[in-house]
């Protein structure tokens, strides 16, 4: 069994990232079993780069759209290229291990797999902190980390080494546009957990670094777009979350008053809230 690997990459040149290199020194056992697509959002083209022939299959393909350049773009092209069974999503900066790569294939080549497991996954780590998967059913996820084991509900993640199965993403009609980039990967658990089908934690530890941990190192483009697709997300798909969401919005505006902090954007906040206030007012 081969299945098809979608790395997005983005600012760093695509052979120097952490997922790269950590695909690049696994076995060459496991390297005949797949079929890598780069997807690359970055400003530079490099596709003249030579590439390696030890994998099945290794392609590059360089973002030429001048408005999304996020991952549901890359995931959907490489959904419709791909002739496998199974998809890992993945980011550039996720660590590989053999050990995972050999738990996931074997999961997934045995005869007594669940038909209703759709999706596989690692504990994904960020330093010392499971940053994924986590509960569902709560805005503070971080603190109720998922464990191995297979999940019917109360489970998201993050899309990074999460292996889906292309049958069910076709059923499901692909990667939505709702959400180009960010809260992409909260959709698609909760389409798993509302189509009633499974998710499988595997029991292997992976390292990420999860860049927006740290508001105040973001551009205010991806702040704006953090934000606004959580709000759309919860509006749509956890309502009965959306007012402790908008509560911790308020905090934030509060907090970024009383100490003039602009770390955390709160003046964006102000405008995301008013916003939402006009078009609840207008509906």
């Amino acid at each position: 069994m081969n299945i098809t690997i979608c790395l997005v990459a983005y600012a760093q040149k695509f052979t120097e990232t952490e997922s790269f290199a950590s695909l690049d020194k696994l076995s060459d056992a496991i390297k005949k079993k797949l079929n890598v697509i780069v997807f690359d959002n970055g400003a530079i083209d490099y596709s003249e780069i030579k590439l390696s022939p030890l994998f099945h299959s290794l392609t590059y393909l360089y973002n030429l759209d001048p408005k999304e350049r996020g991952t549901r773009i890359a995931y959907e092209t490489s959904l419709s290229l791909s002739k496998d069974e199974w998809l890992m999503l993945l980011d550039d900066d996720t660590l590989l291990t053999e050990s995972y790569m050999l738990t996931l294939f074997s999961e997934l080549e045995g005869k007594e797999r669940e038909s209703d497991i759709v999706a596989y996954c690692a504990k994904i780590y960020d330093g010392t902190t499971q940053i994924s998967p986590t509960a569902s059913e709560t805005l503070d996820m971080l603190l109720y980390p998922r464990e191995a084991g297979v999940y019917h509900q109360d489970i998201s993640g993050i899309s990074s080494t999460l292996t889906l199965n292309e049958s069910f993403l076709e059923q499901i009609g692909g990667f939505t546009k709702e959400f180009p980039l960010d809260y992409l990967d909260h959709w698609l658990f909760s389409k798993i957990i509302s189509s009633h089908k499974k998710v499988k934690v595997l029991q292997c530890k992976l390292s990420h670094h999860l860049s927006v941990q740290d508001l105040s190192s973001l551009s205010e483009e991806r702040f704006h777009s953090i934000f606004s697709s959580e709000y759309r997300f919860y509006k749509a798909y956890k309502p009965d979350l959306l007012c402790q969401l908008k509560r911790k919005y308020v905090k934030m505006i509060l907090k970024g008053l009383l100490q003039r902090d602009s770390g955390i954007r709160w003046k964006y906040l102000i405008k995301l809230m008013l916003q939402v206030e006009k078009r609840q007012n207008q509906d």
